[in-house]
């Protein structure tokens, strides 16, 4: 089982290669991007993640959204710039909840926003606090996704949407040797199981969510999984050099590593990306 510290090891230590290679920096993403027809960049793609779940989750300026696994505040800010809503940001991470704060500053936007360290699956929140519980790529990360489903649940008003947007197992069984490389990918990103696209939809109507919709859109983010694939063959020679020399972690390593694999798995069809609407009845 990965625990609540390996988490937070992961993302405090990975930082700086999201800063390198991910646009940290510009974008303030640290996750996989979006790409279609509007799409000709990275950069580009990471903020059109953004707007896609913001439409899709009918965002507006009266809402208050949670969002649930916050990273460094990116789509907080983005929302609360876009949408002009108030945004809860949540994370285990202090040093996250600091950068975000920070940015938040930086993009004047931190009377919008509010970042705290705070475990998504019990928050402590009000019940039906909340107009939307948004959560991308950080669902994944739910020891028991049916607990963060069920918080989601307990703290949006009725009529609230949850929004998710995550990968998700798709094949009922795997062989042994689609399971290590499963497991090659995911436990080097500090994750401990995706779950089946079924069961993760079961969960959500056993909740008493309705209005369930899921898109698949694995197209849609081929491209950058094929980016990081390409990095990390490029990169791993120094990388394992830079080891050696004391300059990367083996965290760092692992990360780059499970983005060799990552890619494996979605053209093995072991796994696939999409994201997941609901409503509070």
């Amino acid at each position: 089982m990965i625990s609540r510290k390996q988490i937070v090891d992961y993302y405090d230590s990975c930082e700086i290669d999201y800063r390198m290679n991910w646009h940290l920096d510009e974008c303030l993403a640290l996750h996989i991007g979006y790409w279609d027809k509007s799409t000709k960049t990275l950069a580009q793609a990471l903020v059109r993640q953004n707007e896609i779940m913001g439409e899709k989750g009918r965002i507006t300026a009266s809402d208050r959204v949670l969002d649930a696994g916050c990273g460094v505040g990116g789509s907080s800010i983005f929302l609360a710039k876009s949408r002009g809503c108030q945004v809860v940001g949540i994370t285990l991470s202090h040093k996250q909840a600091r950068s975000a704060t920070g940015f938040a500053r930086k993009k004047g936007v931190h009377e919008q926003t509010d970042f705290q360290v705070m475990d998504y699956t019990n928050t402590g929140f009000a019940d039906e606090s909340f107009d939307v519980v948004w959560a991308l790529e950080s669902s994944c990360y739910a020891a028991s996704k049916k607990t963060f489903i069920n918080e989601a649940y307990r703290i949006l008003k009725k009529g609230g949407r949850l929004i998710v947007a995550d990968g998700f197992e798709s094949k009922d069984t795997y062989s042994p040797f689609e399971r290590k490389i499963f497991d090659l990918w995911i436990k080097r990103w500090a994750v401990d199981a995706l779950e089946p696209l079924p069961k993760f939809r079961q969960h959500l109507s056993d909740a008493g969510f309705i209005k369930i919709n899921y898109e698949d859109i694995t197209k849609n983010v081929t491209p950058s999984s094929r980016r990081l694939f390409a990095l990390a063959i490029v990169t791993w020679p120094l990388a394992k050099m830079a080891q050696a020399l004391g300059k990367r972690s083996k965290i760092q390593n692992d990360n780059l590593a499970g983005a060799f694999f990552q890619y494996l798995v979605l053209k093995l069809n072991l796994g696939s990306y999409g994201m997941f609407y609901a409503e509070k009845k």
